[in-house]
């Protein structure tokens, strides 16, 4: 597979976050919320590009304070176990190190790849949340504290 280049998304992204979310997800956000997140949260909504700007994943964080919410991370099946996932979540984390300490994220309980990859990158399970979903299965809470360098606590503190 071609490198994969992560940025920022961009209102012209939206189409194709859609198909991606449509195929990750049995009950997927709606294009309007999608497109509300990114007004929201526009430098914690990422994709995932390879070759000539062909995107395969997305992830959209929330963050408030302290802490942050993995809203949606999803990446097209032909492209999954290589890698996207993973540098979707690095990238979110870099960009995030300055605001929060903390990223959170519920996770459906039956989906064991999705939670090897947050296990392999940190998170922790901290509880078990019954009739998450709307088909009524549980969902894993999940966590992953995020610390700040001594250069980025003095900014911190110098922007406050």
């Amino acid at each position: 597979m071609n490198p994969i280049r992560i940025r920022l998304a961009k209102p012209a992204d939206l189409y194709a976050i859609y198909h991606i979310e449509e195929s990750s997800f049995s009950e997927p956000y709606p294009h309007s919320l999608l497109s509300k997140l990114l007004r929201d949260f526009p430098n914690s909504y990422l994709v995932a590009e390879i070759d000539r700007g062909t995107i395969v994943g997305y992830c959209v964080a929330s963050d408030d304070g302290d802490f942050a919410h993995l809203i949606s991370i999803g990446v097209l099946l032909k492209y999954r176990r290589r890698g996207v996932g993973t540098a979707l979540i690095q990238e979110l984390l870099e960009k995030l190190r300055l605001r929060v300490r903390e990223l959170r994220l519920e996770v459906n309980q039956r989906n064991a790849e999705a939670i090897k990859l947050y296990e392999d990158l940190g998170f922790k399970r901290t509880s078990v949340i019954e009739n998450y979903y709307a088909d009524g299965s549980p969902a894993v809470k999940m966590e992953l504290t995020i610390h700040a360098t001594s250069d980025n606590q003095s900014r911190r503190k110098m922007a406050t």
